[in-house]
């Protein structure tokens, strides 16, 4: 029985992680029969929860997984240039980094002006529906981008992509633009909320730039704002120069004082 209950706590690979009954099966190699089960016993101990959208660890679960990925360096190396960034621009700055399947916000600094739900510290979402996730999207080859994705699908998450074709033409954009992220006001319909194609005349909502081997992990400086108080383009030098510095310092090295973008926005 320990043993059974250790695969299906094994099947979560992060925190905020959410399964359908058949993706904690499939994961832990355990009949539905047996899942559904442990996974009722386990629901009334409050180890796991069942959300409308399947299973998710629980207040107990919670407490041994979220030691699993120490981000206290990350976001130590980064505070003083999250502050910098949001008193240069006034804008809602975000840190996030790809945890698992997921990006989890690590810090924000600034309020008001996002209109992002859900982008409080700890909250997690789909890699391809923000600038952020994108951005760190946009660091890691085709074939890692279409794995992770693939991993997302195997644990029975439904926020994915319609399809990979445009993913794949969105990140080779942000590839071009040096990892820089654009999000605007008015997107193509069709290809996944605020990840669309942009129209050239909207204005910009969003932007982020990668901070690239983090902890091991891709991570995310960026800003959202609303489209009645947009992000002007002059924001841009500023937010690629703070995921520099960061990057540079989280492995040692001395800051970059000139960072340059390959396109603007």
């Amino acid at each position: 029985m320990i043993e059974r209950v250790t695969l299906i706590f094994d099947a979560f690979h992060s925190a905020g992680e959410t399964l359908t009954l058949g993706g904690v099966a499939l994961r832990a190699g355990l009949p539905y029969s047996t899942t559904h089960r442990i996974l009722e016993s386990l629901i009334r101990l409050e180890w796991v929860n069942q959300t409308p959208l399947g299973y998710a660890l629980g207040r107990r679960g919670l407490r041994f997984r979220s030691a699993a990925a120490d981000y206290s360096a990350l976001r130590g190396t980064a505070a003083p240039h999250l502050h910098a960034l949001h008193l240069k621009t006034g804008t809602p700055v975000f840190l996030t980094v790809l945890d698992g399947v997921d990006e989890l916000v690590l810090d924000r600094v600034g309020s008001g002006r996002t209109s992002a739900p859900g982008f409080e510290v700890g909250a997690r979402g789909a890699l391809h529906s923000t600038v952020g996730g994108r951005a760190m999207l946009s660091v890691l080859v085709p074939e890692d981008v279409e794995e992770l994705i693939a991993a997302s699908q195997r644990g029975g998450r439904v926020d994915l992509p319609p399809s990979l074709p445009p993913l794949h033409r969105e990140l080779h954009s942000v590839r071009r633009r040096g990892g820089l992220a654009v999000e605007r006001a008015a997107t193509v319909p069709g290809f996944g909320v605020g990840a669309g194609r942009v129209s050239t005349a909207s204005a910009i909502v969003g932007l982020a730039a990668p901070v690239p081997g983090a902890q091991g992990a891709p991570a995310a400086v960026s800003l959202c704002a609303r489209p009645t108080i947009p992000i002007r383009e002059w924001c841009i030098p500023l937010l690629v120069q703070a995921a520099r510095r960061i990057s540079s310092e989280a492995a040692g090295h001395a800051p970059e004082t000139r960072p340059s973008v390959r396109a603007t926005a």
